[in-house]
């Protein structure tokens, strides 16, 4: 029960980061956003997806674990 519940936390945060790029941890320097603000938009965008996909994919796996009995 607990695998499978940090699995789903896991999936939240991950489309949380899907769907908010831009209000989850700040992954640019505070001088990259200072001088290509642009630039920094897009990085920030691409680090977020990927966290967000691997965060998703290891709670998946997760629940996937616990439902099979693996889990504490």
């Amino acid at each position: 029960m607990l695998t499978e519940a940090t699995g789903v936390l896991c999936v939240l945060a991950g489309g949380y980061a899907l769907a908010r790029p831009l209000s989850v941890r700040t992954y640019p320097r505070a001088d990259r956003w200072e001088s290509d603000p642009e630039g920094a938009e897009q990085e920030q965008r691409a680090y977020a997806a990927m966290t967000a996909f691997f965060a998703i994919l290891g709670g998946i796996a997760l629940v996937v674990l616990g439902l099979l009995g693996y889990g504490p």
